[in-house]
């Protein structure tokens, strides 16, 4: 694979630091949110690239087929849709990348048109690992911890089945910007819609808390 020019590419893609100011950090979750597991899924995926190192990248286009039906159309296009009105910065966390490297997570997002989330991850592109399993709001925590920057800026899609104490314990006032789709049913209109309050409402909330700051 072109290591370089994908890892380049996420790191440029959202345009530095500067542009990060203004912007809501989405913390993705791939499983049961845009990708069904029927027909493929993320072991497909892996087995796909375990020939690359040997073969090369024209490897993975013997799998068109994998690429064109591994994330539902549907879920992509809300995706795509959210992204042409808020232009989030993405943060991967899922259990993908017990599977895959950095390298092949983007290559995956490419060739299934998801190109814009590469254009537009976080140089610091994924959660934490930490003990399998762990609770997805710890891994979130964790990157949060470390940038501090999102700490009030985020929004996050993830499943009911692997979103695993991203509603216990939390605060009230965090719940409204945490979105969790169905097992088997993904991303749809409904989850899309939370999505744009969420989105929305951190737009309101930002934009208060910078006027505050310029007084």
């Amino acid at each position: 694979m072109a290591t370089t020019s994908l890892r380049q590419r996420s790191l440029t893609g959202y345009g530095g630091p500067a542009s990060l100011a203004n912007r809501t950090v989405l913390f993705l979750d791939i499983d049961d949110v845009i990708c069904k597991n029927s027909p493929y899924g993320g072991y497909d995926v892996a087995m796909a690239f375990s020939g690359v190192s040997s073969s090369g990248v024209a490897s993975l286009k013997r799998h068109a087929e994998l690429w064109q039906t591994l994330f539902d159309a549907d879920a992509c296009s809300y995706l795509r849709a959210l992204y042409n009105e808020f232009c989030p910065v993405y943060v991967l966390s899922t259990s993908w990348w017990w599977l895959l490297d950095d390298d092949a997570l983007r290559e995956v997002l490419i060739r299934t048109g998801l190109g814009f989330v590469v254009d537009n991850l976080h140089s610091d592109m994924a959660t934490p690992k930490g003990s399998r399993p762990n609770l997805r709001w710890t891994e979130i925590k964790a990157w949060l911890d470390a940038h501090a920057e999102f700490a009030g800026n985020w929004v996050v899609l993830d499943d009911h089945l692997s979103g695993t104490g991203l509603f216990a314990g939390q605060p009230e006032e965090r719940r409204p910007y945490i979105v969790l789709c169905s097992e088997g049913v993904g991303l749809t209109e409904r989850e899309y819609l939370q999505l744009r309050a969420a989105f929305q409402l951190r737009s309101v909330k930002h934009a208060r808390s910078t006027h505050d700051d310029t007084k």
